[in-house]
């Protein structure tokens, strides 16, 4: 209800994910939540760290609720590219998501290419740490030009991160007996934003959402929820709602 949950998202900083027409703003919408506390930096990784997630779990109404929304986000063109995106107001197409392909072309040593050095040698340090926890990830591609196969491989792997990520972060608190004493429950839904239609024209876009995971966290345990709620639709998620949170 409104009055007994907290609301955090953990989706790239980008603003085509922060519209009237989002999936944040959908949520916010019909949870009937006032506010929603940013979690998520660059790709959608929840770079708050520690100090951030605490301070946003100990806003938690008191034998409240967390729900947690979080991923990458990928871009799809009007001509059907995965990784490109139109944006209001400019005439070139933009990528989507600018961090994970210009980290992408990092790794793939495009040198000479703009994305990929202006991210080289710089304090910029979010980017610095999705190059580095890509790295041997990425191996698969090495070699292939970019395609929308590579992009969509690339995009999961980002979801991976941003997991890993969320997974310690929450962890952090959740392991403590103190923290149940304050909250009765965490979800958390991980899943991919696919961004369409953000061209000139359409207010706030089109976008979409692949569900990957649903997960319930109490003092007694964790739940999957993703087949009451999704089905079992679809094959790809089988692996990420086996992931285990502790």
């Amino acid at each position: 209800t409104p009055g007994n949950t907290l609301f955090g998202s953990s989706l790239c900083s980008d603003e085509i994910n922060d519209t009237a027409e989002s999936l944040v703003g959908d949520f916010q919408n019909k949870l009937g939540t006032d506010g929603v506390f940013n979690l998520g930096g660059l790709g959608g990784l929840p770079f708050v760290g520690i100090s951030g997630m605490g301070a946003f779990i100990h806003h938690v109404p008191a034998s409240g609720k967390i729900f947690i929304v979080f991923g990458p986000h990928v871009g799809i063109s009007d001509k059907g590219v995965v990784g490109q995106i139109e944006r209001v107001g400019q005439t070139s197409i933009s990528t989507s998501c600018g961090a994970g392909i210009g980290a992408y072309k990092a790794i793939m040593g495009k040198k000479g290419e703009s994305e990929a050095e202006a991210y080289l040698g710089t304090k910029d340090f979010q980017e610095e740490y999705i190059i580095a926890k890509l790295g041997d990830r990425l191996d698969a591609l090495k070699g292939q030009e970019q395609s929308n196969e590579s992009i969509t491989f690339l995009t999961n792997k980002m979801y991976d991160l941003v997991w890993e990520m969320m997974r310690s972060e929450i962890n952090a608190y959740t392991t403590k007996d103190d923290f149940w004493k304050e909250c009765t429950e965490v979800t958390l839904l991980g899943g991919i934003v696919v961004n369409r239609g953000h061209g000139a024209g359409v207010p706030g876009g089109e976008d979409y959402y692949q569900p990957l995971m649903l997960k319930s966290l109490t003092k007694d345990g964790e739940s999957d929820m993703y087949g009451e709620v999704f089905g079992d639709f679809p094959a790809l998620a089988a692996p990420h709602r086996a992931a285990k949170y502790v």
